[in-house]
């Protein structure tokens, strides 16, 4: 049984070696002699978590450092009396700083901050910024030391650099018309419009949804793919790590790739939106990224002139890829009574007969359906599972062609969204309890599926599917009469799944859960 570990504050990362007989002949150590166990700690072990690099410059600049202690489950006192010294001394003639708290006194550029309360926060935060005749590129560094009792002590440092590299991303073009198999070119180009070439790694991303297929050709770029199993082109990314040095931006400079990415249009895509974006690691931050690595040469940055096709103000952007294709969405309805005497189910489906997967972007649906239910007859409550992939989609009230609320029970006029599209061959589904009022005459409802939010042309190629009627049978017990108008009546309910099969009815919850893009 592993021993019980205290940890005060935050667990560092641990790395385990073991050793193993490598060769014949070897001899497996600890069979004969088992080896001692190591000793447990007798006080609590101290970590110093802070920047390792921080640029300044005329404004303001926050930073954080924290500390915190564990025992490796020997279950030592807890430590007291933290004292953090921060040693800005190195700084004079290159930045200032400042520390605003209560428990830090300063003597000149030195700063001791004391908690004599364990329940004290073991964080504090500084403020740097530039001297004025301070040079871009020169630095200093700051030492953090902290000591306590019943614990050991740490230090750790930072170096603080005068000038702020900031890269903003190239426009890229939109493609349209593009024939469905063909290859396009991805292009970017990078400016720094800060004071400081790029002193740290640069990261691109680029995370696409809609069914374009990136090729695997740069050693230094990871490629990823969706988790969707029916659409397994739906979403991609690629990430690409670039190092210091020969990559780097010089200040006012512009760089572009040494060669585009290159993606194919898959069969699937209508319309294929893909978000770029560059950033700065922190050193030694892991980049996370695609699991499948390039296999070819590295990808790299090279200099370029002129402002090539304009630049968007900041580090991300956009590009869509419309491809000539069509997705068929159909409108699909199937009635039968509920459990409930006097009350009717309404599944609504909404079917994307193909060939192009149809997706939404950002929150916006791809498509909504129309519901109007037949004269006499009022919505009681709607079925919406909360999870991503629940089979039910949500429906709100409709108030107007622009404009929805949240689900209201006793009315005729429901709008329900597409959340996240519909692959090709898929099918959207809704559910709505109904209740048909005494003079229910047997008239009919329509659903009809029209273009969402998102405004993306389906290019539907048999718009006669797009609309359906229904109708429903006469209540099965003695109702009261439905309202005139669409007054409510009830309240509305939401089927949401728990344990074992078991549903239960609540109020309305229309929370929906943004898809999140392949990371």
């Amino acid at each position: 049984m592993n021993p019980k570990r205290t940890v005060f504050g935050a667990m560092p990362a641990a790395v385990v070696l073991a050793l193993a007989p490598s060769a014949p002949g070897a001899v497996a150590l600890g069979h004969d002699a088992p080896a001692a166990p190591s000793p447990l700690p007798t006080q609590a072990h101290a970590t110093i978590n802070a920047e390792e690099q921080i640029n300044v410059g005329q404004r303001a600049q926050p930073a954080t450092v924290d500390w915190m202690f564990w025992d490796g489950g020997a279950q030592v006192p807890v430590p007291t009396n933290d004292s953090l010294v921060i040693d800005a001394r190195d700084l004079a003639g290159i930045a200032s700083v400042t520390v605003d708290d209560p428990r830090c006194t300063a003597e000149g550029r030195v700063f001791t901050c004391v908690n004599e309360d364990a329940p004290q926060s073991r964080s504090v935060e500084l403020v740097l910024r530039a001297d004025a005749h301070a040079a871009p590129g020169v630095g200093g560094t700051i030492t953090y030391t902290l000591t306590a009792d019943r614990a050991t002590g740490a230090t750790a440092k930072a170096q603080v650099v005068v000038g702020t590299p900031k890269l903003d991303v190239g426009k890229v073009p939109d493609v349209t018309h593009a024939r469905i198999g063909s290859r396009i070119t991805v292009p970017l180009r990078l400016r720094n419009t800060g004071d400081l070439a790029t002193d740290r790694r640069i990261m691109l991303r680029w995370e696409s949804q809609g069914g374009l297929v990136f090729d695997r050709k740069f050693s230094n770029c990871a490629y990823g793919e969706g988790d969707e199993p029916r659409e397994p082109g739906g979403q991609t990314s690629v990430t690409c790590v670039f190092p210091v040095s020969s990559d780097s931006v010089p200040a006012g400079g512009t760089v572009e790739l040494s060669s585009p990415l290159t993606a194919t249009v898959g069969k699937r895509v209508l319309t294929a939106v893909t978000d770029y974006s560059v950033r700065l690691l922190k050193p030694r931050e892991q980049p996370g990224g695609g699991s499948h690595q390039g296999a070819g040469p590295a990808l790299t940055l090279t200099r370029a002139s002129g402002g090539g096709g304009g630049f968007e103000h900041g580090a991300q952007g956009r590009f869509t890829v419309a491809a000539d294709n069509s997705a068929d969405l159909a409108a699909d309805t199937t009635t039968k009574q509920a459990r409930r005497a006097g009350e009717w189910l309404l599944d609504i489906n909404v079917v994307n007969h193909g060939p192009a997967s149809a997706y939404g972007v950002d929150d916006k649906a791809v498509a909504v359906v129309d519901v109007v239910l037949p004269k006499g007859v009022v919505a009681g409550g709607t079925a919406h599972m909360q999870e991503e992939d629940g089979p039910y989609g949500p429906c709100l009230l409709r108030v107007s062609s622009t404009t929805t609320a949240p689900f209201e029970a006793g009315h005729r006029h429901y709008a329900c969204s597409v959340p996240f599209g519909v692959a090709a061959g898929e099918s959207q589904l809704f559910e709505l309890w109904v209740k048909p009022g005494k003079g229910y005459d047997g008239a009919k409802g329509r659903a009809t599926v029209r273009p969402g939010p998102a405004r993306i042309p389906l290019h539907d190629p048999d718009a006669s599917n797009d609309s359906v009627t229904f109708a429903f049978g006469a209540p099965a017990t003695p109702t009261a009469a439905a309202p005139s108008g669409d007054t409510p009546t009830a309240a509305g309910r939401t089927l949401i799944a728990v344990a074992a099969g078991a549903v239960l009815l609540s109020v309305v919850v229309l929370a929906v859960r943004r898809r999140g893009r392949t990371r």
